[in-house]
């Protein structure tokens, strides 16, 4: 952390610490907080309670305060404004008693009107430096090591490790591969894969979408509870963008929806369950795979999953621009799988824009981005051209959905296709293609 930086927290915690009024303020919106002082609150000997009054401006800089810890800290850049904010004030609970950091009579007795007049460190800043010590002690300390495991009901392959983002995937009665990847995270050992359940346990899962899973998609990754889980998510819909788009040339009809029920959970071990309470942590990600319409399972050849991994190795070595629109177009790739037409169709454009959009030449990129994914095929630059009509009908109100453009059933004859096939087949080879022919170098330098 730049001195700068670190000036700009104590600044943030000094003025947090005036912003605590000891005293009960005549202005009645202000938010009053009962305490129970200490950094063993359960332990009632040797803990007192006490009532203080944080102003709206106050809870601001507790935020700004989490905000800049993980920015300008490296080792805490795996935290959640929401979890680093609830830290934050307890480490001020639990300090208020602390006779090293502040007066107690004056905090107790209200002989002061804030913490900042109640410190026994008169040095300001010095003050501000041991208090940031304290946070940030407890902020590292919520950090923990995570694999989190989302289960891909329909999907069926054999274990294989990308290298890439922390992901692989996991054959659910692949023994010998779980018993290697779970030794890092404390109990995760006892959890049997292939039920869903504890392995001392005789009932099936309570999460009916983690019974009979033939493959896990799994995320390795470090932060807390939440911000791990979150980057997990980003990650997964990432790999499974590519890996539909990879599957679209041979499946056509891979986005066929059924009607099955959707996975919206994952499991997520620690590698320190004292960290953070528990063995393990149960929780919805959101819809990561959709319902496919497909016979038994779809089988996911290594072919397949090595032409991901050369993407995954392609990116890595491109400039920050190219790589990190790709990782945004993903996403939105991702989102137009899970949703259904006029969504989709909006999803797969903005997937589009992502990977080629400029202001001011965003249509005249993507029109022209039609001669390196399409080369030798005028019509997909007619196609291109009515597509974006059709966008630009839906988004300023010429049309509510696809069928109702008026220009639907001249494009039907004329292409012999559907505008939200042709979209589709247009972002997932765009994506594809984008690190693999460079197509950004054409649009960006």
């Amino acid at each position: 952390m730049q001195p700068s930086q670190l000036k700009n927290i104590t600044n943030k915690i000094i003025d947090y610490t005036k912003q605590v009024c000891l005293k009960q303020p005549a202005d009645t919106s202000i938010f009053s907080v009962k305490i129970l002082t200490g950094k063993n609150k359960w332990q009632l000997l040797g803990s007192f309670g006490l009532e203080w009054w944080i102003t709206q401006h106050g809870r601001h800089c507790c935020e700004d305060i989490a905000d800049m810890a993980i920015k300008f800290d490296s080792q805490l850049q795996g935290g959640d404004r929401e979890y680093f904010y609830e830290i934050i004030e307890t480490t001020f609970r639990e300090n208020a008693d602390n006779l090293d950091i502040f007066n107690v009579d004056s905090v107790f007795l209200r002989l002061v009107d804030n913490l900042f007049e109640a410190r026994a460190i008169k040095n300001a800043n010095e003050f501000a430096l041991v208090l940031w010590r304290e946070i940030r002690s407890n902020l590292e300390k919520s950090i923990a090591n995570w694999i989190i495991l989302y289960p891909l009901r329909q999907i069926k392959s054999s274990s294989y490790s990308l290298s890439f983002d922390g992901l692989s995937l996991l054959a659910s009665n692949d023994r010998d591969v779980w018993e290697q990847r779970s030794a890092y995270y404390g109990e995760a050992k006892y959890w049997n894969p292939v039920f869903g359940i504890w392995k001392n346990e005789q009932n099936q899962s309570t999460f009916k979408e983690f019974i009979g899973v033939q493959t896990w998609l799994v995320c390795e990754t470090s932060g807390t509870k939440l911000a791990s889980k979150k980057q997990a998510g980003q990650r997964m819909r990432t790999f499974l963008a590519l890996l539909f788009s990879y599957l679209d040339n041979q499946e056509h009809t891979l986005l066929l929806k059924s009607g099955a029920d959707t996975a919206c959970y994952a499991i997520q071990f620690p590698d320190d369950p004292t960290k953070v309470g528990s063995r393990c942590v149960n929780s919805p990600i959101g819809i990561l795979a959709p319902p496919l319409l497909v016979n038994g399972f779809l089988n996911i050849s290594s072919e397949i999953l090595a032409e991901v991994c050369d993407w995954y190795l392609q990116r890595d070595s491109a400039p920050d621009n190219p790589k990190n629109r790709a990782i945004t177009a993903s996403q939105f790739i991702h989102y137009a799988i899970i949703h259904n037409d006029l969504e989709r169709f909006l999803h797969f454009f903005i997937a589009l824009d992502a990977l080629f959009g400029e202001r001011y030449k965003v249509e005249k990129n993507i029109v022209e981005s039609v001669r390196y994914i399409f080369p030798g095929d005028p019509k997909w630059e007619n196609r291109i051209e009515k597509l974006y009509e059709l966008r630009n009908e839906l988004v300023h109100g010429g049309a509510s959905s696809i069928s109702d453009w008026s220009e639907f059933y001249n494009y039907r004859r004329q292409f012999k296709s559907y505008p939200l096939q042709d979209i589709k087949t247009f972002a997932m080879r765009a994506l594809t293609l984008y690190f693999k022919h460079r197509l950004y170098r054409h649009f960006f330098t």
